[in-house]
């Protein structure tokens, strides 16, 4: 039985407008490349101060980072939308495929963040303990791959191996949530941190998409008011119990005490959040994060206008300018702070990341200059696999011990960037080399699958 296509308010007509937008893939490629520079120095004790993250109040280069992505997800998600609706899609179809890239973004994550605690040395991949934790996620997301490989989770496919690529899937699936069920004891008393980069995105995407799915341009503007405004509430009106006083987030993060409060209470272990209070990508400050993501889709929303893409540009420019100028003067009433992602935070960096799509709009859509952009563009055509693989073997790298001349040991990454960097560079230089060094090699490795048209999609 076909399912039949539903609009979706406010959906532009897939006709006129392109599926793949080249200067969205060059802001994403930019980003991601950026992600990949400040999480891989050479050495976290030398890193030159645009590239760390503001203590507290206020921001660098590297706060933009983060809020940039999400931003990029929103805007992708409109022509993403407006392709499976093209294709014959439902809402019922575009929500499985939701659920589905919701799952996957989340567990990716849950893998990352595990993977030292489950393995912190390489003997330690032939253990079973860790893969008690580990080997769920690893099944769910091939399974769930598996199971959306044909068509939906609840179509049967026609053809001998379709049919055992879904059924394949299914066991996979429902296999990893009955062995996490049952492992859930060595989960719980592991301390393996639940909130992370890409759980936030997953979360963003997800209720992005269903605001996006049921509300039309007006919804989502109101949508994304209401989000704004009662953060900025939340965070002036609304205080933790009198009994909750952390010490250290009483003298220097007093700000934060309502977001630790909420992560403890929902995780009950402290050791499944953040050895940094309040964790950065806490539940309390994932709901600005998809405001940021929101104003991802309003952008998107102007890019599908059938204008003139000189007016198109522009006025992605002036919204970035008004953005910046309002949440600068938010950060009088509450500061400037990624750590909580406060609303001045949310409105000043949606403000910087139009400006920056316009800027790639502009010179790629507009004007036509490439050349420049085509690294970007590489790696913004396979951003998640990209940041995922490379994080994977950024913690391998640290994971893996290498001896010394004195009979010591450390690890391979501490050893390259002192015999191959902090040799005959500063330390300073020596560190960021090496970051600079890492990024060039995922975009070498990255290089044959965009020239096959290779894109792994998340």
């Amino acid at each position: 039985m076909t399912e039949t296509p539903v609009a979706l308010p406010y959906a532009p007509s897939a006709a006129r407008q392109p599926s793949r937008l080249a200067s969205l893939d060059v802001f994403r490629g930019i980003t991601i490349a950026g992600m990949i520079l400040v999480n891989n120095p050479g050495s976290w004790s030398h890193v030159y101060a645009p590239l760390r993250h503001a203590n507290w109040n206020g921001w660098t280069p590297t706060d933009l980072v983060f809020p940039f992505f999400v931003f990029i997800v929103g805007v992708a998600m409109t022509f993403s939308f407006d392709r499976r609706i093209a294709a014959g899609a439902g809402r019922l179809g575009l929500f499985e495929q939701v659920i589905r890239r919701t799952v996957i973004l989340f567990v990716l994550g849950m893998i990352l963040n595990g993977y030292l605690t489950c393995f912190p040395t390489w003997a330690a991949l032939a253990k079973p303990a860790g893969w008690k934790i580990m080997g769920p996620f690893v099944a769910v997301v091939v399974g769930l791959a598996l199971m959306f490989a044909d068509q939906g989770p609840f179509c049967w496919p026609y053809g001998t191996w379709p049919a055992v690529r879904k059924a394949t899937g299914w066991l996979l699936t429902i296999s990893a949530i009955a062995v996490f069920a049952i492992c859930f004891d060595a989960f719980r008393e592991s301390s393996i941190r639940v909130p992370g980069v890409l759980q936030r995105i997953a979360l963003c995407y997800f209720f992005t998409s269903i605001i996006v799915m049921y509300a039309g341009l007006r919804g989502r503007v109101i949508w994304t008011a209401v989000l704004v405004l009662g953060y900025w509430a939340l965070l002036k009106y609304v205080l933790p119990p009198n009994d909750f006083r952390p010490e250290q987030l009483v003298a220097e993060r007093p700000e934060g005490l309502l977001h630790e409060w909420v992560d403890i209470r929902l995780f009950h272990l402290e050791n499944h959040v953040y050895s940094e209070r309040p964790d950065p990508e806490g539940v309390l400050s994932t709901i600005p994060a998809i405001a940021t993501c929101l104003l991802g889709v309003l952008a998107g929303n102007w890019l599908h206008h059938n204008r003139d893409k000189r007016e198109t540009a522009a006025g992605l420019f002036l919204a970035g300018s008004a953005a910046m100028a309002i949440g600068y003067f938010m950060n009088y009433d509450v500061p400037i702070n990624k750590k909580i992602w406060t609303s001045s935070y949310l409105v000043f960096t949606a403000g910087l990341a139009l400006q920056f799509l316009a800027v790639c709009y502009w010179l790629v859509d507009v004007k036509g200059y490439r050349r420049w952009a085509w690294p970007f563009l590489v790696f913004g055509t396979n951003a998640i696999a990209v940041y995922f693989v490379s994080g994977i073997v950024g913690r391998l790298i640290v994971s893996c011990k290498w001896p010394q001349t004195d009979g010591s040991e450390t690890n391979l990454r501490t050893w390259i960037y002192q015999t191959l960097f902090a040799s005959w560079a500063s330390p300073f230089n020596a560190s960021l080399l090496l970051a600079l060094v890492y990024v060039l090699i995922w975009l070498l490795l990255t290089v044959p699958l965009y020239r096959r048209r290779i894109f792994i999609r998340i």
